[in-house]
């Protein structure tokens, strides 16, 4: 037997109804429906007030597959935090490096550029700087992206 079925069959038989069930638990309504349609499960907080409720122990609640399946959720959903992280971390990285090259090729040629310097050396310098410049750009770019699309999938997860 399934949780929902169990939830369900447990209300029924006391005669309780999704709205008192949910204030018994200081949750909604719709939250309690949720959970009798099978659609989500609860917190484990949720699960251990309805153990408690129920007089039954958690792994009473959930068939070996959903306990399973639950596990594995969660394990996924520790994977993909950890991903994100480290994403956040990249993207940190490559948007400070890139902005510290953007602003070393803004400044270093304005030193360098005396009339006495030779007229060779400044147009590398120069080439270099710009190069430095459109690393910067590229990387600063690189690195606000993948910010804000972690940052997407985070709140959309």
């Amino acid at each position: 037997m399934l949780f929902k079925d169990k939830l369900k069959k447990f209300r029924t038989d006391n005669s309780i109804t999704q709205e008192e069930l949910a204030e018994k638990l200081f949750v909604s309504r719709t939250l309690i429906s949720k959970w009798e349609n099978g659609v989500i499960y609860p917190s484990s907080e949720n699960m251990k007030k309805l153990a408690i409720l129920m007089n039954v122990e958690i792994d009473y609640l959930l068939s070996a597959e959903e306990a399973k399946m639950l596990t594995l959720d969660t394990s996924s959903r520790n994977e993909i935090s950890t991903a994100q992280k480290i994403l956040y971390i990249i993207s940190l990285i490559l948007f400070v490096a890139g902005m510290t090259l953007l602003i070393v090729g803004l400044v270093f040629p304005r030193d360098l550029t005396r009339p006495s310097d030779i007229y060779n050396s400044v147009n590398t310098i120069t080439v270099i700087c710009f190069v430095i410049k459109l690393l910067g750009m590229i990387m600063s770019i690189i690195g606000a992206l993948i910010f804000a699309i972690t940052t997407f999938l985070k709140r959309k997860s």
